[in-house]
């Protein structure tokens, strides 16, 4: 009896909690892991400068790996996430990216009406905000809310609206000195050298109580005051945290012990997140580390894109050339919309690039900095795939864009459609790849198959390449050679003229293809 007793106790007791009202979940304690979001701008600086998306990558990684519990990080690139919904339980939002001066360049991704709408109901319910070197420029209207929000920005703006600086520049190797030692963001920071564009004469509220000084650098010669502070703290009264450096110029500065500590400590206690009692431990990681920690892959490739003929859909395309290459292999694709990124990336990071792109109607052509790091990487062992009518770019007989042409070129991509010549296709449609080469890399193990595309024919050069497939033409009636290898100085590449559009992606053979042509022209 006492038995069942306690049954029946017990099962009403259970039987009754269920029934109690959603809303009782709010007396639960909230989940302490704290969120921090990560968000890179487009890149518009050299290589090894200004890297925006490999800070955030690192800066993750590092994160991930460190000794501080409670944590969750994300990342986000081309300035704002595609789902801005995941900012609305962020702990802390940190960008790194460029800023408005004046005429120049783009303002900081969250200034603009709809989006500082946004930020500013994150920042109302106590989240953090953390802005890394360019990021800190605000015109004076945005600033009003980035001083609330952060504590301090670089004023580029006078009283007429003008590009007039009351904040200034200077890049110099020396030494950081730290006017609030006892700041929980300064724990097991060591003094240190560095060398940096530094940002100083910064934009403060005056007589801001919130205000921390974390770092300053004596040598700048800044304003009275705060002027040489160059890493600075708010506690808000909403609750909300800012931290704010104009470090980061230099990527190579992660590799800096104390540095790296600093920043580290800044973003975890602006996310109200606790900083271990010795700082935050986190080691550099290589770029090839991060890629394994991000995407379990070994190898990276930079596919460009961005710009093409009308017909030739490479915001479908390029999607696909990504998934059918990391889908079948061990490398992780990026995506750059931008041709410069052949600069402004540091091209050392991948194995191979990918050109899906011509610069259609586009005079502008490709800058010398460009040709020069895109000559160089390939001469000096880089690997290159040349997809369809990217063979058509940089020419003089390009629809009004002949002022791009670049002759060597015609070195790097062997076989090329030349608009004042005979070059054509067939109609889009079906047709029969034949596998000419089976005994090389690329096409070994593959079948004879059928694909939707154009048929390109007549492509000039006279430079020797190996065939690999061909198909038969309706028009020349001969067989086409489609794609072929080739070296470049050290380089390999592989060309091919199939990949008109998303159908032309299609066969799993041509998928294969592509995966092991970049396997062959990465070396691997």
């Amino acid at each position: 009896m006492h038995k069942l007793i306690s049954f029946l106790l017990l099962f009403f007791i259970c039987f009754f909690s269920v029934l109690q009202p959603a809303e009782s979940s709010e007396l639960a304690p909230m989940a302490t892991t704290k969120k921090i979001v990560l968000i890179a701008g487009p890149k518009s600086h050299g290589p090894k400068a200004h890297e925006y998306i490999k800070s955030v990558r690192l800066i993750k990684t590092m994160l991930d790996n460190s000794n501080v519990e409670e944590i969750a990080t994300e990342i986000h690139f081309n300035g704002w996430p595609e789902d801005p919904l995941t900012l609305e339980d962020a702990a802390l939002i940190l960008f790194i990216s460029d800023g408005r001066d004046g005429p120049l360049y783009d303002e900081v991704p969250f200034m603009t009406i709809d989006r500082m709408k946004v930020m500013k109901r994150q920042m109302d319910r106590g989240c953090g905000l953390s802005l890394i070197h360019f990021s800190t420029f605000a015109s004076d209207e945005m600033g009003k809310k980035v001083l609330d929000w952060g504590g301090g920005y670089f004023d580029w703006q006078d009283d007429q609206g003008e590009r007039n600086w009351y904040s200034a520049i200077k890049t110099m190797e020396t030494e950081l000195a730290f006017p609030d030692t006892d700041h929980t963001i300064l724990s097991g920071v060591q003094p240190f050298r560095l060398k940096d564009e530094y940002y100083y004469n910064i934009r403060f509220q005056d007589h801001d109580n919130r205000l921390k000084r974390i770092a300053e650098v004596p040598a700048l010669g800044g304003r009275e005051g705060n002027s040489n502070t160059v890493a600075w703290a708010v506690d808000r009264l909403d609750g909300g945290r800012g931290f704010s450096t104009t470090m980061g110029h230099f990527f190579s500065n992660w590799e800096n012990a104390n540095y790296r500590k600093m920043v580290l400590n800044g973003i975890v206690w602006a996310a109200g997140a606790d900083v271990p009692k010795d700082g935050v431990e986190a080691k550099y990681y290589e770029d090839e580390e991060v890629t394994q920690h991000l995407y379990q892959k070994s190898g990276k490739v930079l596919l460009l894109t961005g710009n093409h003929h009308p017909a030739h859909p490479w915001k479908e395309t390029s999607p696909l050339i990504k998934s059918a290459i990391e889908g079948n292999s061990d490398f992780f694709v990026d995506i750059s919309t931008n041709i410069e990124d052949l600069y402004q990336y540091d091209l050392d990071d991948y194995d191979a690039l990918i050109l899906n792109y011509a610069n259609w109607e586009d005079p502008k052509g490709l800058s010398d900095a460009s040709k020069d790091s895109f000559v160089n990487y390939l001469k000096q062992g880089g690997g290159l795939m040349v997809l369809h009518f990217a063979n058509g770019a940089f020419h003089s007989s390009l629809p009004n864009a002949g002022k791009s042409d670049w002759p060597e070129y015609r070195e790097i991509v062997r076989r090329i459609w030349d608009h004042d010549a005979d070059s054509g296709h067939d109609k889009y449609g079906e047709f029969s790849i034949h596998i000419s080469n089976s005994r090389h890399p690329i096409t070994s193990g593959i079948k004879d198959f059928s694909t939707f595309d154009e048929l390109y024919f007549n492509q000039k050069g006279e430079l020797p390449i190996a065939p690999l497939f061909s198909a038969r033409s309706t028009v020349t009636g001969k067989d086409e050679p489609l794609a072929w290898v080739y070296n470049y100085g050290e380089g390999r590449v592989f060309q091919t003229l199939l990949g008109h559009d998303a159908k032309s992606f299609s066969a799993p053979e041509f998928q294969q293809i592509l995966s092991n042509a970049i396997k062959w022209v990465a070396k691997k």
